[in-house]
């Protein structure tokens, strides 16, 4: 197999192009099982997804809106698998590395249709999820083994699920976070926190067995280990919809709470996104940001998303070369 072409596809979300786009995108994703997960799901999810997309898309269309009109994660995707095929080339790995969206072009099948026309022998994937969710990762995969019946029977493939302890992006928030404390200035070190917030997920999945927390909390544990002992860390959970029961505590209740504790400077990192999006740029960046300033904090500040970074994608580089190496592949 070294001297085969290997198709890698990064699976992710997507996101839409245009507001025009919006609803769509919204009623791909409100269509999906893993995401409106109920009994007679398949009865009662056509007519639900399209009541949630009317109740939401004008709302969801002004948040894109505000961050430029689009999302900015298919593009950095583009970034992210030109880099990866690039650091790949140099460990003499032959491959084709491409994006496939769960929910937005490119999508997987898209992917998988440009692997049929290379004649790739081997496929990897690879999620751009650091932490494995039912609801994200898992849905992208069980979509992929989907398209490879149908498009490449009987061509190898192996994935890679989960990368949440990769030392490459465990590093990258601990360098970017020490920057920004560094900034801010250490003899303001005992007055400033910083919040780590992440994707919030139902607490009935994790009761299920879901593995998300776990490997969020392992990743966050593993940044506050090489930051200053003097620094206040938080882990918080953003962007829960619906009457559900989600993780707690969400972020906007730990910004009140730390604020009442007499901190005065924040540091927000988002866990567990590789590419910035409307979570980064919205949830995080104009929305708690609004609400911490709002709160009495005198300082607000974001570190950026791993997006195409060097060393990060050089790590993503690595896992597919020894997933290609040990070459296991599902059915």
């Amino acid at each position: 197999m070294a001297d085969a072409k290997i198709g890698v596809v990064l699976l992710n979300m997507g996101g839409p192009d245009s507001l025009d786009d919006v609803p769509k995108y919204l009623l791909n994703i409100f269509h999906d099982p893993d995401i409106l997960d109920m009994p007679l799901g398949f009865l009662v999810r056509p007519w639900l997804s399209r009541r949630i997309v009317k109740k939401r898309a004008a709302a969801s269309a002004e948040r894109y809106r505000q961050i430029g009109g689009k999302t900015p994660l298919n593009a950095i995707a583009e970034k992210q698998a030109k880099v990866i095929q690039d650091a790949l080339v140099k460990m003499e790995v032959p491959s084709v590395v491409v994006p496939g969206m769960r929910y937005w072009h490119p999508f997987t099948e898209e992917a998988i249709k440009q692997f049929v026309r290379e004649k790739v022998e081997l496929v990897v994937a690879l999620s751009m999820y650091p932490a494995y969710s039912n609801a994200t990762s898992g849905s992208s995969f069980k979509n992929f083994r989907y398209i490879m019946k149908r498009h490449l029977p009987g061509v190898p493939f192996t994935q890679i699920v989960q990368w949440p302890n990769l030392p490459a992006y465990v590093e990258f928030m601990r360098e970017n976070v020490t920057t920004s404390l560094q900034s801010i200035g250490s003899d303001a070190w005992p007055k400033t926190a910083v919040l780590f917030s992440g994707h919030s997920v139902p607490v009935k999945r994790i009761k299920r067995g879901d593995p998300y927390q776990k490997q969020m909390e392992e990743t966050y544990r593993l940044v506050c280990e090489r930051l200053p002992r003097e620094v206040k860390t938080v882990l918080g959970w953003q962007s829960a919809f619906g009457p559900a029961k989600w993780l707690e505590p969400d972020s906007k209740s730990l910004v009140s709470a730390i604020r009442a504790e007499g901190m005065e400077h924040l540091v927000v990192v988002p866990l567990g996104f590789v590419a910035e999006n409307s979570e980064t740029l919205w949830d995080i960046e104009i929305d708690l940001k609004t609400f911490a300033l709002e709160q009495g904090f005198r300082q607000f500040v974001r570190i950026a998303c791993p997006n195409e970074d060097g060393a990060v994608m050089r790590g993503l580089a690595e896992l597919i070369a020894a997933a290609i190496g040990e070459n296991s592949h599902g059915d």
